[in-house]
C-alpha cells in the first residue's frame, strides 16, 4: 500500500510570523499545499483522502494521478472523507469532471453534502458519482484491487462536532448522525500492516488509542503546537481544543501521549501556519525529531 501526503494547510497571506517569513524568503520555511493524502494498493487505482481547495494543484504535482491517456480517463477512483469541513470537501467541486468517482464518508457527511453544503445536488448534471457510506467501528473493503492485494478500512469516530456552517437545528434533528469527524485505519491484507490517518484529533480516547497502538505507521493531527497558539496572536478567541485539535505540547498533548507507541513511523500532518514546527531550525521541531516524530511535507511517500 502506497501513500503520498501533503503536510499542512498554511494560508500564507496572514500576518503571523511564519507567514511573514515565508513571504520574505526565509530559508527555514517552505509553504505547503492543503493537508491531503493519496493512497493505492495496486499501482493503478488511487483514492484521495479529503479534497481541499488546492486539490487540482496537488494532482498536477503528483504524476501517478495525471489524467489520460484516454479522454476523461483518470487513475483517480474515488475520494474518502474524514469530515465535512470546507477545507476537506470544497475540492470536490473541482473534481466534477471525474464522472466515475466513488465518494466515501459517514452518514453525517453524506447528509451535509446533500443539504447544508449541497455538493451532490450542485453537481448532479455534471457527474454521476457513487456514494459509499463508512460505518463506524467496522471493517470495509475499498475498491476492487483483486485477490492478491486487498485494502480494508476501519472508520474510527473522533468527534461529534459538526462544521461551523452546519445550522444547530440540523444537528438537533439528526442527533443519531453524530460521527462528524473520523479517523481512518487502512489495512493492507497482503502485507498484514496497517496505516492510521487521523488529521484531526479532539482527544485520544481509549478506543482511538487502541487503534493507534496497533498501527505500523501513524499520521496524526499536528495542527497546533500549544493550546493558546492562536489566542496569543490575537487571531481568534478559541483555543486549540475548542477548535477540535489536541495540541502537540503539554502533558496531555500529542507528543507526550504518542512518544511511546510502537509504530515504525509517527508523522504529524495538518499543520497550521502558526505552528513553530514548520521552521526546520526551531527548538520545537528538534524536540519532536528527538522523540522520533516526522513532520509531513508535500510529496512525502509512505509504504505500508
Amino acid at each position: 500500500m502506497g501513500t503520498a501526503a501533503g503536510g499542512g494547510f498554511p494560508q500564507w497571506n496572514c500576518a503571523c510570523p511564519n507567514c511573514r517569513d515565508v513571504r520574505e524568503g526565509a530559508p527555514a520555511l517552505t509553504p505547503f499545499l492543503q493537508s491531503s493524502l493519496a493512497i493505492n494498493a495496486n499501482e493503478k487505482d488511487w483514492y484521495l483522502i479529503n479534497a481541499g481547495p488546492d486539490v487540482t494543484n496537488q494532482i498536477e504535482s503528483f504524476a501517478p494521478l495525471h489524467a489520460g491517456p484516454g479522454i476523461r480517463e483518470t487513475p483517480l477512483a474515488g475520494v474518502i472523507l474524514t469530515d465535512a469541513e470546507l477545507d476537506h470537501t470544497i475540492g470536490l467541486l473541482s473534481l466534477r469532471e471525474g464522472s466515475k468517482l466513488t465518494i466515501y464518508g459517514t452518514e453525517a457527511i453524506r447528509k451535509s453534502l446533500h443539504s447544508a453544503f449541497p455538493v451532490f445536488p450542485m453537481l448532479k448534471n455534471y457527474c454521476a458519482w457513487e456514494w459509499q457510506t463508512l460505518y463506524p467501528d467496522s471493517m470495509q473493503e475499498i475498491g476492487a484491487f483483486g485477490e492478491s492485494v486487498q485494502l480494508m478500512i476501519e472508520t474510527v469516530p473522533v468527534s461529534k462536532k459538526p462544521p461551523l456552517y452546519i445550522q444547530s437545528n440540523i444537528v438537533d434533528e439528526d442527533r443519531h448522525l453524530d460521527v462528524w469527524e473520523a479517523g481512518l485505519v487502512f489495512h493492507n491484507i497482503g502485507s498484514g500492516k496497517c496505516f492510521a490517518y487521523f488529521p484531526t484529533l479532539e482527544n485520544i480516547t481509549p478506543a482511538i488509542e487502541a487503534h493507534l497502538r496497533k498501527a505500523d505507521v501513524l499520521m496524526v493531527d499536528g495542527t497546533f503546537w500549544s493550546e493558546d497558539e492562536l489566542t496569543r496572536l490575537g487571531a481568534t478567541e478559541r483555543d486549540a481544543r475548542n477548535m477540535g485539535h489536541l495540541p502537540i505540547s503539554g502533558l496531555s498533548g500529542t507528543a507526550q501521549k504518542l512518544a511511546s507507541f510502537p509504530a515504525e513511523r509517527k508523522i504529524l500532518t495538518h499543520i497550521n501556519n502558526s505552528n513553530p514546527i514548520l521552521r526546520k531550525d526551531s527548538r520545537e521541531r528538534y524536540t519532536l525529531e528527538q522523540l522520533g516524530f516526522e513532520i509531513a511535507y508535500d510529496g512525502m511517500e509512505v509504504e505500508v
